[in-house]
């Protein structure tokens, strides 16, 4: 049961990215808060769909739009956070990604509203020499500083953010990312088709997400086997920086070459996973790679990077298995282990990483230390 509030409801501003984490990974936690009688306001962007989407699950949403590097685009964003976090009279809010986690923390650390942040990734934050990461790290260090409580999803993360002082002691704590609800995303009747293996990409169109090493493998290994197919599952991603971004031109070849099966953005991913046998992920870093966790829970092996965020959730040989990070060789060459297992080693495999998820990534546990960290900072 969650931990229940005292007897004075909040109004809880929640900034997102985009409305799919609040459809999606996000929807338990903020269901979770409506149910306790608070007042409950995402503050984020989507399609008109979406947005409506969201509204007829009971979401109240204001569109601010979103932020790009254009100078103009950040300052209406920054205004429509202002305003917006004024006419709601927001006691407490949650960031989450690292545009809100920058602008949205700057904009209540002028109106002065206690704020959890989820770090939920860092990508090339530290890594890049681009003026666009240096000037990113220089706001990072500054809003974060009077943020009331940082929530890290990996150990990788939070040695980065130490390391660089951009923390101090006492403002933060590990949790096991997003969390799983193991319920939700509990094992559907088998329904793959026995005489072919699908090997399904879930996620953002980005390169850094190992979408171009996803289908180069599958152009190599399809002149192998022809029992074998590939998914993709995301939409394309034009928010990112150009050069990490899949164009409509890549996406269309793809298809058109018969290398990839393309399904679009899809709500429920659910039976997607249930459908196939291995979901892989080559992602070159993740906070704590949600995907990977509700494949793992529906009893699906996993093949990913070993990489932060990743490698801590695929043991490798026992579910799923473990690649270098943008090596296509490598991947192609774990992709063919699998195609090559028996059926009975990929079953116990997806076994096993069922009880691993269950164990080690309960989305109570992330539940529980949100309403602790709102009871403790909230106005």
């Amino acid at each position: 049961m969650p931990i229940p509030f005292g007897n004075m409801k909040k109004s809880i501003a929640i900034i997102e990215n985009n409305i799919i984490s609040t459809l999606t990974v996000r929807s338990k936690l903020s269901k979770v808060l409506m149910e306790e009688g608070h007042n409950v306001t995402i503050l984020t962007t989507g399609t008109e769909q979406q947005l409506q989407l969201a509204k007829e699950q009971g979401f109240t949403v204001i569109n601010i739009n979103t932020s790009s590097q254009n100078p103009a685009d950040v300052l209406l964003y920054m205004k429509n956070l202002h305003q917006s976090l004024k006419k709601i009279q927001a006691d407490v809010c949650l960031t989450f990604t690292i545009r809100p986690a920058i602008w949205g923390n700057l904009i209540t650390r002028i109106l002065g509203i206690p704020t959890v942040t989820n770090i939920t990734g860092v990508g090339p934050l530290f890594e890049s020499d681009r003026l666009v990461y240096r000037f990113a790290r220089m706001l990072y260090k500054f809003s974060l500083k009077k943020t009331s409580k940082i929530f890290f999803q990996n150990k990788d993360d939070m040695s980065l953010f130490i390391k660089n002082k951009f923390i101090a002691n006492n403002q933060f704590s590990l949790i096991p990312g997003s969390g799983i609800d193991h319920e939700h995303f509990k094992p559907i009747d088998n329904t793959t088709d026995d005489t072919k293996i699908v090997f399904l990409f879930i996620g953002r169109l980005l390169k850094d997400k190992g979408v171009i090493e996803f289908v180069e493998s599958a152009r190599k290994l399809k002149n192998e086997f022809n029992h074998i197919e590939f998914k993709i599952i995301g939409p394309l991603w034009l928010q990112n920086l150009k050069d990490n971004t899949i164009t409509q031109h890549q996406l269309d070849s793809w298809i058109n070459d018969g290398i990839i099966n393309y399904v679009g953005e899809v709500s429920d991913v659910r039976n997607y996973i249930a459908s196939s046998d291995c979901l892989v992920l080559p992602s070159y870093r993740e906070g704590t790679s949600n995907v990977l966790l509700e494949a793992s829970s529906m009893e699906r092996p996993c093949i990913t990077c070993d990489t932060t965020g990743c490698r801590e959730i695929v043991e490798n040989g026992k579910t799923g298995f473990l690649c270098n990070v943008a090596d296509i060789d490598d991947l192609t060459t774990k992709l063919r282990k699998f195609i090559l297992l028996p059926k009975e080693t990929r079953i116990q495999m997806g076994k096993n990483a069922r009880q691993k998820v269950v164990k080690e990534y309960d989305k109570k546990i992330v539940i529980d230390a949100y309403l602790q960290a709102i009871e403790k900072y909230g106005k």
